[in-house]
Parts: structure tokens; sequence; C-alpha cells
């Protein structure tokens, strides 16, 4: 081997970094992008859970032989200690309504105290073996697991620390946890899966990510070769050839989509509730906006190579931002907001919310009207980038 020809060649192979410095800024830059991003959002901890509460509890209404306060309420203890960062209270007066707001999607979870909470609790207290134990009611929406797990670890946690503080209080030594936590689940159940939460997700982002990597390549390429100019030679208009194109790459992510949903349902036996054939339409429309923006970045590209630097920017915010692996509640507050702005999010949303939760339009309208917005803004852009170039 000839090593002064090799080096010869890598001195050729870096001197084409010179004339293109985009692509040598997106390699040194892109991977310290993609460092702060994995590092600002993987792994946090789920955070601002919109949680409805109803203390019907009456406090401490009989005489009892603990030296405690007259006003004392266990309910109120119980709620002080719960971790304001993890769940984000609303008051409520009506089990019912609060209920109805999670049927909504409006909270996570309705925690109920009922009226004779606090009662309940103290006499378990005096006579374990002549009492009942207090309840607290949890109606969950367990359509994300990991939120699910996260409301009832933190009530629990927070009934453990305000029968720990009375303990103290009364000079007890050990207190029988007098009090239990009954779940009710209005979406989902405690044998949900992370699968069954997770496989929509990967539904929508599979679409994304093949119709906009083949787009933008495909067009780039097309554009080079000529085949982009003959085509708008031809009798054919604009809007034609990109209703075609966006049909085909429908088409294509469809058969993903079925693919995936069947393998899912058939090895790992995942939960569909709601309409399969609306939530295809959903995927469709995505399908429909990815391709209008794979065709209005290629405009921006020369090549493949420079083609290529366009997909992690859009897979690595999409994928970190949108609620594809852990739920959007778990990102920084600071960093939420930037989810708005990422048409996956509503796909993901609203396939979830048909599959695991059993929705119609009528409760997932607005994000299948951003993503028709989407779909038709991106498709109307790429009409007149085409009509431009000819």
């Amino acid at each position: 081997m000839n090593l002064r020809r090799s080096l010869s060649f890598s001195r050729r192979a870096l001197q084409q970094f010179r004339h293109d410095r985009r692509t040598l800024a997106f390699i040194l830059i892109m991977p310290l992008l993609m460092i702060l991003i994995f590092g600002y959002t993987f792994g946090g901890d789920v955070s601002n859970v919109s949680v409805d509460i109803v203390v019907l509890d009456e406090g401490h209404t009989s005489g009892s032989h603990l030296p405690i306060d007259p006003d004392f309420s266990m309910a109120s203890s119980v709620i002080k200690e719960i971790d304001e960062t993890t769940l984000s209270i609303n008051k409520q007066t009506d089990p019912d309504v609060a209920q109805q707001m999670v049927r909504m999607g409006n909270a996570w979870a309705a925690v109920v105290f009922p009226v004779n909470f606090t009662e309940n609790f103290l006499n378990y207290i005096a006579t374990p073996q002549k009492s009942v134990r207090s309840t607290v009611e949890v109606y969950l929406d367990a359509s994300n697991p990991t939120i699910a797990t996260t409301v009832i670890k933190t009530v629990s946690g927070a009934i453990q620390i305000a029968i720990s503080k009375l303990a103290i209080q009364l000079n007890l030594t050990q207190i029988e946890m007098p009090i239990s936590i009954e779940s009710n689940y209005i979406y989902g159940g405690g044998d949900t899966r992370f699968i069954d939460y997770f496989a929509p997700g990967v539904i929508c982002f599979a679409i994304m990510m093949v119709t906009t990597m083949i787009t933008i390549i495909l067009f780039v390429n097309e554009r080079r070769n000529g085949t982009l100019q003959r085509l708008l030679a031809s009798p054919s208009s604009e809007v034609e050839i990109v209703v075609g194109y966006a049909l085909a790459f429908s088409i294509i992510g469809i058969c993903q989509s079925i693919v995936v949903l069947v393998t899912a349902i058939l090895l790992f036996g995942i939960t569909i509730v709601g309409n399969i054939v609306f939530a295809l339409f959903v995927v469709l429309l995505l399908a429909f906006g990815h391709q209008g923006l794979g065709i209005l970045l290629s405009a921006g590209a020369k090549n493949e190579l420079q083609a290529i630097q366009f997909i992690p920017l859009i897979i690595f915010p999409s994928v970190l931002l949108a609620g594809l692996f852990w739920p959007i509640e778990s990102i920084p507050s600071y960093l939420q907001p930037l989810s708005y702005f990422i048409p996956l999010r509503y796909g993901i949303d609203a396939e979830r919310a048909i599959m695991l939760r059993g929705w119609g339009l009528g409760e997932v309208w607005i994000d299948v009207v951003i993503l028709i917005l989407f779909a038709f803004l991106t498709l109307a852009g790429s009409v007149m980038l085409l009509k431009r170039r000819e």
C-alpha cells in the first residue's frame, strides 16, 4: 500500500468540504444540537400533570381520645403533601364534573376524598379490628401508563408522608396503613402496557420519516437528472404533479401503517378501542403534509448529500418533543411550547386518542384541522415552488 497516495485521497475528500461550508457546519453543529436536545429532554421527570381534586371529607366531626386538633382533616393533610411540581391541582366540588373532565381529556385523573374520610381514618387508628380503612377514589385516564403510574405514585407518596407526620405528632412508633387507593379506569386499565401507548406513535413516526426522507431525496435526484424539468414542460400542471406524488406516498404510508398495525396486533396483542379507518385517515393527512414539506425542503438542496442534512433536523426534534417515547409533561416546561410547532405531535395525539380512548372526530377535531392546515400549506407551497422554478 502506498501511504502517500492514500493521504492524497484523504486530502481530496476533505477539500470537498471547503467548497461546501453548509455540509461542514452540519457535521460540526449537528452532534452538538443532538446532545443538547437529548440532554434536556431524555429521561426527564413527569411534571405538571393536570389532576382534579374533590374534597367531600367533613373532617374530624366526632369526639376522639386522640390528641389532635378538633378541626383536623386528613384529606387536607394529604393534599398539602402532594408534589405540585408533578401534579397540577385543580379544585372541584362535584365528583361527576371531575370525572367528566377526565373523559373530555382536560385532566389525567380525578382524586376524590369521600365524606367520612377523616373519621374512618381516625377510627381505624384507634380500633383497627372494628373499623374500615379510609379510601381515596382515583379516576384515571390510563391511556398513558407512565402518567397514570405517576399519579398513583404521587398520591400514595403524599399519603405516606401525611401519615408519618401524624404518627410523630401522636408519638406513635408505627401506624398500619389505614388508607387505600381505589383506582377506577376511565380510559385504558391496569393492564394497559407501554406497547399499547407506543404503537400509535410508531405508526405516525414511520410515516413522517419515510415520506419526508424519500420525498426530499427523490425531488433532488429528479431535478438533478432533468426529470422534473421535463415533467414541468409537459401538459401536466404543477397541481397535478404534486397531488400525484402526494397520493403515491400516501398509499405507501398507509401500507406501512397496516403492516405496523397488523404486526403489533398479532405479535404484541395491542389494544385498539376506536375506529381503525379513522386512524388511517389521520395517517393519510400526516403523509400529505410531510410530502409537501419534503418538496419544500428539497428546494434548498443541490445534491443528495445536502438533502440528507435536512432529515435529522426534522427527525430529532419530532422524536424528542412530539411525545413519541415519553410524555410531553416530562419535557422541561421551557421546551414544551416548541412541541406545538411540530406536526407529528398532533398526529400522535389523534392516533392515541382514537386507538386507546375510542374517540371520534368530535373529540380530536382540533388535531385533524391542524393536520389538514399543515398539509394544505405545504402542498400549496410546493405548487408555488414548482411554478417559480418553471
